[in-house]
Formats: C-alpha cells, sequence, structure tokens
C-alpha cells in the first residue's frame, strides 16, 4: 500500500469517526462543542492518568455532552504528552517571564532526571523504578509547575476555543445540509 492510499484510507476513516461521533450526537451544537472544548482544554492540562475521569466530572458539572469530548481529551497520550508539556511549559515560561530560556534552577532539575545522580547510572528504563528517579521527577515538577501549569492552561483554552469553533460551526452546517428538502432534479 502506498503512502498516499494509507493517507486517503486515514483521512476517510478520521471523517467517519467524526461524522458518526460528533456530528450525529442527539444535543444541541452547543453542549457538543462545549464538550469538545473541555476535552482539549483537560488534555493540555498536565493531568494525564486522571484525564478522563476529571473531563467526565468536569463535562457533568458544566452539562456538556460528555461523549464528544472523550477523543479529545486523549490528545495528551503517552506518545504526545513529552512535546505537548514540553512546549507548554517553555510557553508557560515565557509568558511569566518573557524569556524562552529556562531558568537555571529547572535546567539542573531537568539534568538530575535525565542523568541520574551519577555517571554510571542504569539506563533510563531501570532508573524509572529506582525511588531517586521519582525523587528528581517530583523536584522537577516543583521547578517548573507554574510555568507548565500556566502554559497548559492557555494553550488549552486556546486549543479548546478553536474547537468550540469548529465543532459547533460543523454541527450546524451538517444538521444543515442532512435536514434540506431534496429537489426534484
Amino acid at each position: 500500500m502506498s503512502t498516499r492510499t494509507g493517507g486517503k484510507k486515514l483521512w476517510k476513516k478520521f471523517r467517519y469517526v467524526v461524522a458518526h461521533s460528533i456530528l450525529h450526537l442527539d444535543d444541541t451544537p452547543h453542549r457538543i462543542a462545549l464538550g469538545v472544548f473541555i476535552g482539549f482544554f483537560i488534555g493540555a492540562t498536565p493531568t494525564m492518568g486522571v484525564q478522563t475521569p476529571l473531563y467526565f466530572a468536569v463535562a457533568s458539572m458544566l452539562r456538556a455532552n460528555v461523549i464528544s469530548g472523550i477523543v479529545p481529551v486523549w490528545f495528551t497520550n503517552p506518545l504526545t504528552a513529552v512535546p505537548i508539556y514540553y512546549g507548554c511549559w517553555r510557553f508557560g515560561g515565557w509568558l511569566l517571564t518573557g524569556r524562552w530560556e529556562a531558568s537555571p534552577e529547572s535546567q539542573a532539575a531537568i539534568a538530575r532526571l535525565i542523568e541520574g545522580p551519577d555517571s554510571q547510572a542504569a539506563g533510563f528504563g531501570e532508573r524509572i523504578l529506582d525511588p531517586d528517579f521519582w525523587h528528581a521527577a517530583i523536584g522537577l515538577l516543583r521547578s517548573i509547575g507554574l510555568e507548565l501549569w500556566v502554559g497548559s492552561i492557555v494553550f488549552g483554552a486556546f486549543v479548546g476555543a478553536l474547537g468550540y469553533l469548529v465543532t459547533y460551526r460543523g454541527v450546524v452546517v451538517y444538521r444543515q445540509r442532512v435536514n434540506r428538502p431534496k429537489g426534484n432534479g
């Protein structure tokens, strides 16, 4: 199978999922779009591992459609978390300090986490089971936490707002086309 054929199949599958998972929901366009907004917003926050239950709770409290935001809440996952959270951390640092470079404290905490306690440390896969690794990870979160949260919240609000607008408009247009009377021609 060529890349082009695979891409067409993937796009067709994506369109099918969107059309059947979101556009066919029996709810108002606002509630469907609000679910997407909340999904993207929570998906951007550094709450991986509890994002889905957190999403269900917030969507229920705000009376959003709980089905429409399930896929967006998973846009941060084990494959995408590092680049998304790294970008949010740097963006949050820029918002708070006006500088893109990391503070010396953050750089040192990241180095401790990556390199381990000494130059002859075990590989990352082995170190992840070491309590010292988790101590360094908690220290890293303390030093970059505010920047990460600020960047994640702003990014999540932006991406969520875009998702809301696209979803709301998409549901309205889709329903207008589906409900349009058929012509005699």
